[in-house]
C-alpha cells in the first residue's frame, strides 16, 4: 500500500542506510519493529535497491527512496552523510515532522544535528557496536559523535554489550534505551527440510552444517572452513554451506580449493528473506564464529552487536556455535541454546561442530531450548512496544 500519512498526525521519519531489499540485521530489525508501528505516525527514507520498488507496494507504511551511495570507505561516508542531511532538510519541510530516528550514529545522525539546531525536531540515534573502537580515535570523528549524542533525546543501543562500550565512552545510561533484535518465531519455526533443496544441493544423506549472513571478516566463514578440514575426517559425509553474499566470497572460495575441500562447501549465494527459514531447516547445526574485524582497513574493529541470524536459528529449533566477541553472549546461552567458541581458535571451533554433530540428543536439547527462548524473550511485538515509548 505504502500510503502517505496523515498531515495532521505529527510523523517520526526513520533514515537508515539498511532497510530491505537490502539484506543486513539492521535491515531486518528496523523492517520488522517499524511494520508494527502505527502506520500513520511513521515514514521511512532508505535507498534505492533493487527489488524496493516491488517491495513498497506490498507494505504499509510510507517509504521514500532515494539514490544514496553505498561503502564503508571515509569518502563514501561522507557523501552519504551530506546526502541524509539534505534529505532530511527537505522533507521536514514538505511533511509534518515530530521527530527524526537516525539510522547511524556517522552517516546520519548529523542530519539529526542539523535539523534540531534549525527546527527544533528532536531526534534518536541508534547504534550497534564498534563505532567508539573504529572511529574513537579520530578527533573529528569522536567530537561529532559525541556531539551528535549529546544533542539527541535518546541513544538507542542494539545489546547491553552495545551500551557497556558507550558507557566506557562517557554517555550516561541514563540517555539510552535498549532496544534488542527479536525474531519471527511464527515465520522462523521447525520443519521438515525442502525437498527442493535437498535435491537442488545433492545434500542427500549429508550432515549439515551452516552460515547465514554476509561474507565479511568478522563472520568467521574462513575458520569455519579451516575448522572443516579436521571435520571432515570424522564426518566425511558433512558440507558446509555458505548462505549469502560479500566482500569475502573469493577469498573463501581459494581458502576453500586450497585445503581441497571444494566438496565439503556449497556457496548458495543471495537467498531472499522469504526462504530462509528453509535453509535454516536444512541444517544440523547453525555456526557463526563471530569476531573483531582486523584485515579490512575501513572496518577495523568492527563486531557483531548482538547476531539477530542466531535468533532466527533458534527459532527454527537448531544448535548454534557463537564466537566469543561483541554481543553474541546476549543472543546464545552457552551450554543452553548453543555454545560459545575462540572464534580464532580453528580447533575449538571444530570440537564444537564435532560434539553437536556426535550428540544428537544435546543437539537437540540445545535446539529445543533455543524455540522456547525465541518465543518467550524475543517476540517482535514486545520489542515494538519499546519502540513506541520513544516515538
Amino acid at each position: 500500500m505504502n500510503a502517505k500519512p496523515q498531515s495532521s498526525k505529527k510523523i517520526n521519519l526513520l533514515i537508515t542506510n539498511d532497510f530491505p531489499p537490502i539484506v543486513s540485521g539492521i535491515s531486518t530489525v528496523f523492517y520488522q519493529i517499524w511494520k508494527r508501528l502505527p502506520p500513520d505516525r511513521t515514514m521511512i527514507l532508505a535507498p534505492k535497491a533493487p527489488g524496493c520498488d516491488e517491495f513498497d507496494k506490498k507494505e504499509p507504511f510510507h517509504i521514500i527512496r532515494k539514490r544514496i551511495p553505498t561503502g564503508e570507505s571515509g569518502k563514501t561516508k561522507l557523501v552519504k552523510m551530506i546526502f541524509n542531511i539534505f534529505y532530511a532538510l527537505y522533507h521536514i519541510r514538505k511533511y509534518n515532522i515530530g521527530k527524526l530516528h537516525c539510522g547511524q550514529i556517522l552517516s546520519v545522525g548529523p542530519a539529526g544535528l542539523i535539523c534540531k539546531k534549525l527546527f527544533g525536531i528532536k531526534y534518536n540515534v541508534y547504534v550497534y557496536g564498534s563505532e567508539t573502537l573504529r572511529f574513537g580515535n579520530s578527533r573529528m570523528m569522536s567530537w561529532l559523535m559525541k556531539k551528535v549524542i549529546e544533542e539527541a533525546e535518546d541513544l538507542v543501543p542494539n545489546s547491553a554489550f552495545t551500551m557497556h562500550e558507550y558507557e566506557r565512552w562517557g554517555i550516561s545510561r541514563k540517555k539510552m534505551v535498549m532496544i534488542v533484535p527479536g525474531v519471527d518465531s511464527v515465520f522462523f519455526h521447525p520443519q521438515e527440510k525442502s525437498r527442493y533443496l535437498v535435491d537442488k544441493y545433492h545434500l542427500q544423506d549429508k550432515q549439515i552444517i551452516m552460515t547465514v549472513g554476509r561474507l565479511d571478516e568478522r563472520k568467521g566463514h574462513d575458520m569455519v572452513i579451516r575448522a572443516m578440514a579436521h571435520v571432515v575426517k570424522q564426518f566425511p559425509n558433512v558440507v558446509y554451506m555458505i548462505v549469502g553474499k560479500g566482500r569475502e566470497e573469493q577469498r573463501l572460495k581459494n581458502l576453500a580449493d586450497n585445503l581441497k575441500l571444494q566438496d565439503h562447501v556449497i556457496f548458495t549465494g543471495f537467498v531472499a528473506d522469504e526462504s530462509l527459514p528453509d535453509y535454516y531447516n536444512l541444517c544440523d547445526v547453525f555456526v557463526l564464529p563471530n569476531r573483531e574485524t582486523e584485515l579490512h582497513d575501513q572496518l577495523k574493529g568492527d563486531y557483531e552487536g548482538f547476531g539477530v541470524v542466531f535468533l532466527e536459528a533458534s527459532a527454527c529449533g537448531k544448535p548454534v556455535i557463537a564466537g566469543k566477541s561483541g554481543g553474541s553472549c546476549e543472543a546464545v546461552v552457552n551450554g543452553v541454546t548453543g555454545l560459545m567458541v575462540d572464534p580464532r581458535n580453528e580447533g575449538e571451533i571444530g570440537r564444537a561442530i564435532e560434539r553437536t554433530l556426535s550428540d544428537k540428543n544435546f543437539a537437540n536439547q540445545l535446539g529445543m531450548a533455543g524455540r522456547s527462548r525465541a518465543e518467550k524473550e524475543f517476540d517482535w511485538q514486545h520489542i515494538a512496544k519499546t519502540m513506541e515509548s520513544i516515538l
